[in-house]
């Protein structure tokens, strides 16, 4: 069942209770229960992270806050997880990858970013940029981050809804990205729990994803395709 996304939902519904009967019960509650605090309503997105283990670290704070879309960005070559980092996380997180080699330049990515909906966030040491504590949590958003070199590119600063940036009271500049990245999903996160808006994905997209989560996960799942 190869084109299993084009089905109805009342066949992808009998589908994942055809694989879930391949996960243990430890597995299935896991996912039952892990699918509820998943959130579309802020993604995270990584531009020429440069290192693979700094994207893997990222992506590995992404799940642990429940951020469930992370968009990457590479402008050198194809990026590689590094599993030991990231735990593994990428199974279970909903990924696209964009290549500059064969998909295009830095706006094309920006501008589907955009497309998604959600407000366009660019973390950058920049003397217009906003303090975290600013930044609305309630407005859908994704924040992008580049990498500890050289930052966001001037490109897609220029894309930004907003820029903006952690305050901070010591003689350093900046957090490492790794740190960064937890703070700002923490605070948004938080934000949006606290303005009741709830977490979860919409009924088509959860079954979606404890598809793929099942597919990832049973054994030979060629045999289900």
């Amino acid at each position: 069942m190869s084109d299993w996304k084009n089905l109805d939902i009342a066949s992808k519904r009998a589908f994942y209770k055809k694989l879930s009967e391949a996960l243990t019960d430890h597995k299935r509650a896991l996912f039952a229960e892990k699918v509820k605090y998943r959130t579309r309503h802020i993604s995270l997105a990584l531009e020429d992270m440069m290192k693979s283990q700094n994207a893997s670290a990222l992506m590995r704070t992404a799940d642990a806050f429940g951020v469930h879309r992370v968009d990457v960005y590479d402008k050198q070559e194809r990026f590689n997880v590094s599993s030991g980092i990231s735990k593994g996380v990428e199974k279970w997180l909903d990924v696209d990858f964009f290549n500059t080699y064969d998909e295009g330049a830095t706006e094309t990515w920006g501008s589907r970013l955009k497309s998604s909906g959600r407000k366009l966030y660019v973390t950058a040491l920049d003397s217009t940029a906003k303090p975290l504590h600013e930044i609305d949590p309630k407005v859908p958003a994704t924040i992008l981050f580049g990498n500890e070199q050289e930052g966001a590119s001037k490109e897609i600063q220029q894309m930004a809804d907003e820029l903006i940036y952690i305050p901070m009271k010591g003689f350093v500049e900046s957090f490492n990205v790794s740190v960064s990245c937890g703070i700002v999903l923490h605070h948004l996160t938080l934000g949006m729990e606290q303005a009741g808006i709830a977490r979860g994905l919409e009924e088509e997209d959860e079954l979606n994803t404890l598809i793929n989560w099942a597919l990832r996960t049973v054994p030979n799942p060629h045999l289900y395709l």
